[in-house]
């Protein structure tokens, strides 16, 4: 009577569900793979273009002294060139909010300062002559006049996405400082005087930089990586053919040293 192997069974159930792993992983480390390609694509405009603005603009880290000299809420594209915070990048705006400052270019930032305790040589020179742009056609418009301040933004692009940006409670916070006549903390650029935000943290922007472009693209590379090994057959064979060669280099060192041993003997 033939003799049945106990463990046959066992050993087929073992390859099923290592089967089942291996397929269940394979689709995981695919849509894995999908959602990084589009994930990247995503914060490419949103994350990264903004970041690396940030930076070539070289804002300085040690905050000055900001003072609001204007403060106005608009109504209706076209009185919406511009604003210092939107909600949403891309859609159009029909409300806005426009804070202007000026501020200390040589002077840091310290807490609790009134305007007037100030002189006014260092307050930063910002006079200029603008022409206000048409938000239809993007082009100016013929009349020009003179400004002595600046805008201030929320960040480079001048506006983000709820909850991490509410406008309304941006502009409150700096038509208060407005009212109280205190001045508040911000950074300017050094490549453009007429550029200045509210806050600004280079660890943060270069984290922000560094985040975007490493954890996409190598969780993709690993994905990718694990499946070709799996479902490649050449590169199975070649890591196989690698292993049995290094098999084989461990086998005829045992061998010369068991010979070298009797030989000794």
């Amino acid at each position: 009577m033939a003799e049945v192997d106990p463990t046959l069974g066992d050993t087929e159930e073992g390859k099923s569900r290592l089967d089942d792993i291996k397929y269940y992983t394979s689709l995981f480390l695919g849509a894995l793979a999908i959602i990084c390609v589009f994930g990247f694509l995503f914060l490419v405009p949103f994350v990264l273009d903004p970041a690396i603005s940030t930076l070539m603009h070289e804002l300085v880290e040690d905050p000055v002294h900001c003072q609001v000299t204007s403060y106005e809420l608009r109504y209706g594209k076209t009185n919406c060139s511009w604003a210092s915070c939107r909600e949403g990048c891309t859609a159009e705006i029909f409300k806005c909010h426009q804070v202007r400052v000026t501020y200390t270019p040589k002077r840091g930032y310290e807490d609790n300062t009134m305007v007037d305790q100030i002189p006014e040589n260092e307050w930063a020179y910002l006079t200029r002559t603008e022409k206000p742009i048409n938000p239809d056609t993007g082009k100016p418009l013929g009349i020009e006049y003179v400004v002595e301040d600046t805008p201030l933004l929320i960040n480079i692009k001048g506006c983000g996405y709820p909850p991490e940006v509410n406008c309304d409670t941006y502009a409150e916070k700096y038509y208060n400082h407005s009212m109280e006549g205190t001045t508040f903390p911000c950074h300017y650029s050094r490549v453009n005087p007429w550029i200045v935000l509210s806050f600004y943290s280079r660890d943060e922007t270069v984290t922000s930089i560094l985040c975007s472009i490493l954890i996409p693209n190598v969780t993709f590379v690993l994905s990718v990586v694990v499946l070709v090994y799996w479902y490649c057959p050449y590169c199975q064979a070649r890591c196989k053919k690698y292993e049995q060669q290094t098999d084989a280099r461990d086998g005829d060192e045992d061998s010369d040293l068991d010979d070298y041993t009797l030989a000794d003997k």
